[in-house]
């Protein structure tokens, strides 16, 4: 009344059908070791198929592992790119900065220059207003003229000095070109890792992801059995047994068919 589970490649349903019309056929014959050996033979089913199951995604894993460990790529970017975005991102805060103290120091020393403008242009304005409307004597005439003659003097040195500012706070901006070049190359250098680790997670989870419950089930019938197994080796540690390198991991999964 065995199950043939061992030539298969995967339990089939048809499997889990014949056994449960033996079970039931035993238990309303009322044969208790019959029924006993069909639960016995499926128990065993499901545990070659976890244990299959597991072998598999440990060799893919494996796999993924060792080819991103021999990756030339990663190299490149985990002992260059990442150390040279780290350096270009600096690059590109001290740029920054020095453009937002160039900007801040040009509003500074125009601010007052243009006050000036607007508050002695405002007080001319209003004698101005008196002269036309004949409130002033000649002497106040005559100096009105000189503060206009002083005031138009200052307002062409003043326009001068403004124009050279404001061309000096705009060409600190120039930074931005540059800025924005280095920051799409440390975006794209994100993007290539972040899809590397995608990768790697997708090929270690795949089988988790296709079917939740069905991980959940293997988790739990598996975890008896995973905290009897062997972990990496410990320094310290008595490591009879356990693997200690990549060939070794390679070794063990070919002898168990994976």
């Amino acid at each position: 009344m065995a199950l043939d589970s061992t030539t298969p490649e995967n339990a089939s349903l048809e499997d889990y059908r014949s056994a449960a019309q033996q079970l039931l056929e035993c238990v309303d014959a009322g044969d208790v070791e019959g029924a006993q050996s069909v639960i016995d033979d499926l128990t065993h089913l499901r545990e070659t198929e976890l244990f299959r199951e597991l072998g598999t995604l440990t060799r893919e894993l494996h796999e993924a592992i060792k080819a991103f460990h021999y990756d030339e790529r990663l190299a490149d970017i985990t002992e260059s790119e990442i150390p040279d975005a780290r350096e270009r991102l600096n690059y590109v805060i001290t740029m920054t900065e020095q453009a937002a103290h160039r900007t801040l120091t040009m509003i500074e020393e125009t601010t007052p220059l243009v006050q000036w403008v607007a508050e002695e242009g405002e007080r001319l304005a209003e004698r101005w207003q008196a002269f036309r409307q004949r409130d002033l004597d000649v002497e106040q005439f005559r100096q009105l003229c000189r503060d206009l003659d002083e005031f138009l003097s200052h307002l062409q040195e003043n326009g001068h000095k403004v124009t050279s500012q404001l061309n000096d706070a705009l060409m600190a901006q120039d930074y931005q070109d540059l800025t924005g070049q280095i920051i799409r190359r440390v975006i794209a250098l994100v993007e290539e890792v972040e899809g590397n680790l995608v990768q790697l997670v997708r090929i270690s989870g795949q089988r988790i992801v296709d079917d939740p419950q069905r991980s959940e089930r293997k988790q739990s019938e598996a975890s008896e059995r995973m905290q009897k197994g062997e972990g990496p080796s410990i320094p310290g540690g008595d490591n009879e047994g356990v693997v200690s390198g990549q060939d070794e991991v390679d070794d063990l999964l070919s002898s168990l068919g994976f």
